[in-house]
């Protein structure tokens, strides 16, 4: 039987995600260590730097004040981002190819070019849709209509789509106006600072598979235009001979007719041109310029000085000569980030540059001989996502190229740069806590490197399975899963599983490994050629080792089902803990998945554990399409799961361990919900993360019902308690109003202390709220005003919320907290206590309470209870009295507020008197001196003090509405004292006014 919808007598297929809004996701960062930065660029404005800054995966952010904040503003759009350019003409025109061009495996795809005319507030997409991958945009500084794009083109597949495009009217139009094959792109093109019509385009001819990758060959050429793009001749004269790879030019500003190169051949070399390109010379040149030319392609000359180059690659190279010689001599504590990807220098001031890395932004205001970190770039690429079982759950996960990494999901005054903790080195994939124990975590590194952490010793243990005798060489995918799983036999165990071409699972966390697989792969032998990747210059970092095992899923109620997924297509599945294997793929691919599809996550129901959801990745082959297929007879029969909505190839699925109807995907274009067991989805659009998210992994937490979401290009997401989902899934979606049952709330507030010091915070989130929640559905949005009023056992009017109208699920919390009271008004209260005196209420007693959702003239109520918390001191009696001894107050003020306005208009009867006799006289001096001993009447400014018995009043008052305890018997005093005090003043006002 499949899945049965419950939303009754509504169809889920007019559902989308603006039904949603209430559930926003937090961005837990982190930005300490950022991500890949794909472009920079930027302009002066009003004595400002405005940049913009392109990431790998998490689309452009703005900052307008060179960097010490930003803002991302491409959120609705695809989030790889390839070139930015900004009209010389017109500083608010920026336009943008997405599809980063820096070619590793893990490389995202884009759809085209962007253009906006309002500095990136609004998009408009202007074709080139099916280029993938777009290098650079150059815009004719003579004529901004006038525009080159240079666009490497799919890298996973032939494409007639690569090439240098032009277009002579601002991007309305396009032109392909260089083409060599379907298998050679533009990688890179440079225009005459002086002469426009002088161009140097360089085509590389590259192409990944799965298992290898090809940089070079003999379509690769450096061509030159003197006609602005009209007509080109293939430069040849001094460049090597053989085949080529990716060339990268840069010419001097400062010297036009002087060009530098660097050139990937059998042998790299930087090479000089004195004549516009045409011919060229071979420099002597270090490692360090020309290494691993695929993947650095930025080469930069100084605007102002010609003899200064820069070369960022795998660190930062700069020369004084012109590139005769070259140094990465630098004065500064911080060094950036090795991998080098962008460079812009302020043509202005060009002491002042902005350099992107592998680990986001660093700028130096002295040429790149010291740097400075920008901590405010929450763009972080994680391939997966765990949590501990934590009350206060922490997240892990590992990061490209910046190590493996953990963090709370809720910290004091908000999860800050500070909060996240470096666990292990390399590229970071896998990090798992133990269930039992949160303080040993397991973490994974390129090619099944994988360490066992412990944190209470700060100590960290190898683990990694070693080759036996007799046994073929180990096959370790880049990404190995390292997967725990609790044991379904005691609950004092875990198993521990991880894969080469092998299964291995432990029970003693990684100290011993029992193999309970054959080799579970195709072992194509043909794919297993690694050492012979790279093209022309060879390059082999675990990136193309394959027919491996590439996910590892444990049936939750039995430990003998084991189900394994390849990176060459096979879909493994055992019941008897390893002793037999059955491969399902043949099954799998009647169902529509192309065979030999990578198995990218398996999904056992938590409810059902022959219902099991498979995600399967293609894009190495050329094909982005999104695959999902679903058995509910554990593998005999499959089903593919289709629908408009998706994009991008699949990464993984979910579904949520107590809403069997629930699910969730993420692909590498978007986070997507179903609520009716996969028949209708919608794309995340409302809830705080990008439309076309790169996401990687999701984990359901347990026991506290939140959604962590890692995603490769803007961190990890918490979205907190997707009850709100759930009570959706059985709702009757036809009812005008529905009030959800609140939940008992056991009295506590969040921490806020120890809390960062702002200055080292970086990107912050803030925390989960810890509150009572009401949430209700509104088939229409509400024209009328929506309140939820709460009131005690007793019925009395606890406080008045203002409440959302939205169409769909809205929440709206309670701070535990009454109507505030009425203050007695007069003076110059700003920033005082008597100001804050007429907004904060006293804290609410424990007991029941009742709240009435009111629309209108329809209301709807649900009862609950505010519930004792020993263990953090707030029981019914501390509680009980606090609010007695605050109420206490609370009459006084509202007594005061009275005794005032009494006041008040004794003095303005008196003053309206055009005469006044002398006893008139003397009585409103006496007033008028009166209520200066109530009133702050001297106070003028938030820098002058005056406690006066209001002020005083409202001190004491907001104690005790902060206070988490009663006033303790040597502090009760203070209420006796004012509450003696207004006796005396209401004794005295009676006097003078006789």
């Amino acid at each position: 039987m499949g899945l049965q919808l419950q939303a009754q007598n509504s169809s889920t297929s007019s559902i989308n995600s603006s039904f949603f809004q209430s559930m926003t996701a937090r961005n837990l960062g982190p930005s300490t260590m950022s991500g890949r930065i794909t472009a920079i660029s930027g302009v002066n404005v009003d004595q400002q730097i405005n940049l913009y800054v392109g990431t790998a995966g998490g689309g452009i952010w703005k900052s307008l004040n060179g960097g010490a904040t930003f803002s991302p503003i491409f959120d609705k759009y695809c989030q790889s981002i390839g070139a930015i350019a900004i009209d010389p003409k017109s500083n608010k025109t920026i336009y943008v190819g997405a599809g980063e061009s820096n070619m590793r495996n893990s490389v995202s795809i884009g759809d085209g070019m962007y253009k906006s005319t309002d500095g990136g507030a609004n998009w408009q997409k202007i074709g080139l849709d099916s280029t993938e991958h777009i290098s650079k945009i150059i815009i004719d500084p003579t004529n901004p209509k006038n525009i080159f794009v240079s666009a490497p083109g799919p890298l996973w597949s032939s494409s007639k789509h690569r090439g240098l495009y032009h277009s002579s009217d601002a991007g309305k139009t396009w032109k392909k106006i260089l083409f060599v094959d379907e298998n050679t792109g533009c990688a890179d093109i440079a225009m005459s600072p002086t002469d426009p019509n002088v161009l140097l385009a360089s085509f590389w001819q590259f192409r990944r598979q799965p298992f290898s990758f090809s940089s070079g060959g003999k379509s690769s050429a450096l061509f030159k235009s003197t006609d602005g793009g009209k007509t080109w001749k293939k430069i040849t004269a001094g460049l090597p001979e053989g085949d080529l790879g990716r060339i990268v030019v840069s010419i001097n500003p400062a010297k036009p007719k002087e060009v530098l190169a660097i050139v990937e051949a059998k042998v790299p070399g930087l090479y000089q041109s004195q004549d516009e390109g045409n011919t060229w010379t071979k420099l002597a040149s270090t490692d360090n310029i020309t290494a691993r030319p695929f993947y650095f392609s930025t080469l930069e000359f100084d605007p102002k000085d010609p003899k200064r180059v820069y070369r960022p690659a795998f660190d930062f190279q700069y020369s004084i000569d012109g590139g005769y010689s070259w140094s990465n001599t630098l004065t500064t504590s911080v060094v950036p980030h090795a991998d080098h990807h962008a460079l812009w220098i302020n043509p202005e001031n060009t002491n002042t540059l902005y350099l992107g890395t592998d680990g986001g932004v660093y700028v130096s205001h002295n040429k790149g001989i010291s740097w400075a970190f920008l901590n405010n770039l929450p763009v972080g690429q994680f391939y997966h996502v765990s949590v501990s079982n934590d009350e206060i759950f922490n997240v892990y996960g590992g990061l490209q190229d910046n190590g493996s990494w953990m963090a709370p999901s809720s910290s004091a005054g908000g999860v800050s740069s500070t909060d996240w903790k470096f666990l292990n080195g390399g590229d970071g994939f896998w990090v798992q806590p133990s269930p039992l124990n949160s303080n040993i975590v397991f973490a994974e590194s390129q090619g099944g490197e994988m360490n066992r952490i412990n944190l209470s010793t700060g100590l960290s243990y190898g683990i990694k399975p070693q080759r036996k005798l007799g046994e073929e060489l180990h096959r370790w995918n880049w990404n190995t899963p390292i997967v725990v799983a609790k044991s379904t036999r005691s609950n004092k165990s875990y198993n521990l599983y991880t894969g080469n071409q092998f299964l291995y699972k432990s029970i003693d966390e990684g100290t011993n490994w029992v193999k309970i697989s054959p080799d579970l792969t195709t072992n194509d032998r043909a794919k297993q050629n690694t050492e012979k990747s790279g093209g022309i210059t060879g390059d082999n970092t675990s990136a193309e080792n394959h027919c491996t095992i590439f996910t590892i899923t444990q049936d939750p109620s039995n430990e003998d089902v084991i189900w394994v997924g390849t990176d060459d297509g096979y879909l493994q599945y055992t019941n008897n803990g390893g002793k037999t294997w059955t491969n399902l793929a043949p099954k799998v691919w009647e169902a529509g998945i192309p065979k030999f599809a990578w198995i990218s996550s398996i999904e056992v129901s938590a409810k059902n554990p022959e219902r099991v959801f498979v995600t399967f990745d293609n894009h190495a082959y050329g094909d982005h399409q999104t695959y999902v297929a679903m058995t509910n007879d554990a593998g005999k029969t499959w089903k593919r799961i289709v629908s408009k909505e998706f994009t991008g190839f699949a990464h993984v699925i979910r579904e949520d361990v107590e809403q069997e109807q629930l699910l969730f995907l993420g692909t590498e274009m978007g986070l997507f919900f179903s609520i009716d067991g996969g028949e209708n989805w919608m794309r995340s659009k409302y809830q705080n993360v990008p439309w076309y998210a790169l996401v990687r992994d999701i984990k359901v937490v347990p026991h506290t019902g939140d959604l962590a979401i890692a995603t490769h290009g803007r961190g990890i997401y918490v979205m907190d308690d997707i009850a709100s989902l759930r009570k959706l899934v059985k709702s009757d979606l036809n009812k005008e109003v529905i009030f959800y049952p609140v939940n008992n709330f056991k009295y506590d507030f969040a921490p806020q202390t120890p809390s960062d010091d702002g200055n080292l915070a970086g990107w912050t989130a803030g925390n989960k709220a810890n509150l009572p929640t009401f949430e209700y559905y509104l088939k229409q949005r509400s024209d009328q005003s929506v309140k939820i009023i709460i009131y005690d056992e007793q019925n009395n009017k606890v406080k008045d919320v203002n409440a959302t109208a939205n169409k769909g699920l809205n929440k709206v919390y309670w701070g535990l907290d009454q109507n505030p009271c009425k203050v007695a008004v007069g003076g110059f209260t700003a920033g005082s206590s008597v100001l804050f005196s007429s907004v904060i209420g006293p804290k609410v007693k424990v007991g029941k309470y009742k709240a009435v959702l009111s629309l209108g003239d329809k209301t709807v109520e649900q009862t609950f209870a505010i519930e004792p918390n020993v263990e953090k001191g707030f029981t019914a009696e501390n509680m009980s009295l606090l609010h007695e001894q605050t109420m206490r107050l609370y009459s006084l003020h509202e007594k005061l507020a009275v005794l005032v306005n009494d006041l008040d208009a004794a003095i303005a009867n008196l003053n309206n008197l055009s005469k006044k006799t002398s006893a008139q006289q003397k009585k409103l001096s006496a007033l008028v001196n009166f209520r200066k001993e109530i009133i702050e009447t001297n106070r003028k400014t938030v820098f002058f003090d005056e406690f006066k018995y209001r002020r005083r009043l409202s001190d004491v008052y907001l104690a005790l509405c902060f206070a988490l305890e009663p006033f303790s018997p040597s502090k009760v005093g203070a209420i006796e004292v004012l509450e003696d005090e207004f006796e005396k003043l209401t004794q005295e006002f009676s006097k003078l006014t006789k």
